[in-house]
């Protein structure tokens, strides 16, 4: 949803967007709640099959020499994003390119090095949005106060349906 305003907008501004995800699943995912194409960041970089340097990284096509044409950059998952495929994506993206990153810190993290998100939001130094209302659950569900609580550090309520009691986890 939250992306589907953000493609609104910029789509009535009359931008050319491109839409990415760390994985797979992720990018299809983000083409079948938009009905736009979605790729993954390593194939919208064009990922070529050398490494750099004899290290691990990759090497891709797209970069400062070769950046990606579009006007907004939107990607989703950001908190599956290591430090390595995070530069390579700022370095193919032209001065001017809208970058947007969707995410939660509290979901998957990446599987290489760094919390590129995390580190982000925690630096101040970029504007952000932060939505608290869980719509995938019911209000008051023990799975929406629980995942609050967990937030702010407090203790956990676990509720047995088989009885009428209530009990609370440390």
């Amino acid at each position: 949803t939250t992306i589907n305003v953000i493609i609104r907008y910029f789509e009535r501004e009359g931008k050319d967007m491109i839409l990415a995800a760390p994985t797979g699943r992720a990018s299809r995912r983000m083409t079948e709640a938009t009905g736009f194409e979605a790729k993954t960041i390593h194939r919208l970089l064009e990922l070529n099959s050398g490494l750099s340097d004899g290290q691990r990284i990759p090497v891709f096509e797209r970069n400062a020499e070769n950046p990606l044409e579009a006007d907004v950059v939107i990607i989703d998952e950001m908190s599956m994003v290591d430090i390595h495929l995070f530069q390579s994506l700022l370095k193919a993206i032209m001065p001017g390119t809208h970058l947007i990153l969707v995410g939660d810190v509290n979901q998957l993290p990446s599987v290489g090095p760094g919390q590129v998100l995390k580190d982000l939001l925690d630096s101040g130094v970029f504007p952000n949005v932060i939505l608290k209302k869980i719509f995938r659950q019911e209000e008051n569900s023990h799975i929406v106060l629980n995942a609050h609580r967990i937030h702010m550090g407090q203790q956990i309520e676990i509720h047995n349906k088989s009885s009428d009691f209530f009990f609370l986890e440390r």
